[in-house]
């Protein structure tokens, strides 16, 4: 029987890992002696293996802060220069206290993307910018996973098919993952798009592997032309406006 990693090879090899493209964009962005906050820092800066790896993106930084909920991950996140346990809506730094805000995987488990947002524009400095990846809620799986099924179920299904360790699932509300819902969230706050990317990630379900491969099907036939709206995964730059201060 195949693996999770043969049927990807054998499906869509041209596909992109999302943590892969997420450190392809940080490798632009991260520049010498920023300041940088990851916000729902986690454990890692990312999981990807091509590219920079976390280590080397650290060590531009002149300053690289946590913050997530979970003390225990932020201890196991040895790049950081300090961190801290904060809620995104209610960050404890001073106004344009960082250049560069980061949030790896974390937009989808904004209750309240409008305080959040508001909060990363607050502490970026003029001119600063706002990275992100995240699934994109247009995608099939993602929508029909949000709209319906509950928060615990939805919790039940990325263990057993992502074999994710329950400690790093969270509830998920999709409020800000779409690039409509961020241009609205736009209108309330200085920020400005620069760069929304919709592209195609590796597929959620990683067993059975016949599940898999009818995903990563999917995932092919939605890589071009119109429906590439409906792609798994937004890459996106943010940049506050630099008169704001």
């Amino acid at each position: 029987m195949p693996n999770y990693d043969e049927v990807i090879q054998w499906i869509i090899p041209e596909v992109e890992y999302h943590q892969n493209r997420y450190s392809r964009g940080l490798a632009e962005l991260v520049f010498s002696g920023c300041r940088w906050l990851d916000v729902g820092a986690g454990t890692q800066l990312h999981g990807g293996w091509i590219g920079p790896k976390p280590g080397d993106l650290a060590k531009r930084a002149g300053l690289l802060v946590g913050c997530d909920m979970v003390t225990e991950h932020l201890l196991q996140n040895a790049l950081l220069t300090s961190a801290t346990v904060a809620d995104t809506t209610k960050l404890p730094f001073s106004e344009n206290a960082f250049d560069l805000v980061t949030a790896n995987m974390v937009l989808e488990h904004l209750e309240e993307p409008e305080r959040a947002f508001s909060e990363i524009a607050r502490v970026l400095a003029p001119g600063g910018r706002f990275v992100f990846v995240t699934p994109n809620r247009r995608n099939p799986v993602v929508w029909a996973a949000s709209l319906i099924l509950s928060k615990r179920a939805r919790k039940r299904l990325a263990h057993f098919f992502e074999r994710r360790d329950e400690e790093h699932i969270f509830h998920t509300f999709y409020r800000a993952n779409s690039p409509h819902a961020i241009e609205e969230l736009c209108e309330s706050v200085p920020l400005r798009i620069q760069q929304i990317d919709t592209f195609n990630s590796y597929p959620f379900i990683r067993r059975p592997w016949p599940l898999t491969a009818v995903e990563a099907l999917w995932i092919k036939a939605i890589s071009r032309g119109p429906f590439r709206a409906l792609t798994t995964n937004l890459f996106g730059v943010l940049e506050k406006n630099a008169e704001h201060r």
